[in-house]
């Protein structure tokens, strides 16, 4: 999503505008992503280049269930600061300390959104995605998923709750080697 920033670049600093976005393409082609965004940009004239305060909400994403491993789709929300640093001043032609962290405004005066969008969208993603609340998962003796169909299988853990106490009274019992119940 490109900006022409030129005119905003020629105002003093502090001075403001606002767009609105709707079902823009941001596209990082050497990270092979593309996500259609909507939502407002306030811009404002900093002393290094552009402060770019966003709100998006993205196209909803495909993810994998954490549970049940079947696919389905999320909408994803962003919001972000970012300063766009201008390469060289435009009165002096100096260039400013730049980090490599900084997005840049490149020369034509434009600067681009997309790969702030990547990066935000990248930290909205869930570590441990759930298609839904209610997932049962799969079966983690006979790997159904639960949500589609039943299995023969116990659940673990609803097998017998004493199971392993008496299976551990037994074995005392035989190593204690008169048989009695009493620990």
């Amino acid at each position: 999503m490109l900006i022409n920033v030129s005119t905003l670049l020629t105002e003093p600093v502090g001075h403001a505008r606002r767009l609105h976005a709707e079902r823009e393409r941001c596209v990082v082609p050497e990270e092979k992503f593309e996500q259609e965004v909507t939502g407002d940009v306030r811009l404002i004239r900093s002393e290094r280049g552009i402060l770019v305060m966003a709100t998006f909400d993205l196209a909803p994403v495909t993810l994998e269930c954490g549970r049940c491993l079947e696919p389905f789709r999320m909408p994803l929300h962003v919001d972000f600061d970012e300063e766009y640093v201008l390469p060289r001043d435009p009165v002096t032609g100096v260039a400013p300390p730049v980090d490599a962290e900084d997005f840049l405004i490149d020369e034509t005066r434009h600067l681009d959104l997309s790969e702030a969008v990547r990066q935000y969208e990248q930290s909205a993603l869930p570590i441990q995605p759930v298609c839904r609340s209610d997932c049962r998962g799969l079966c983690p003796t006979c790997g159904r998923n639960l949500n589609r169909e039943t299995c023969a299988c116990l659940p673990v853990g609803r097998s017998d709750p004493w199971g392993p106490l008496r299976s551990l009274a037994e074995r005392l019992q035989m190593e204690d080697g008169d048989g009695s119940p009493e620990a």
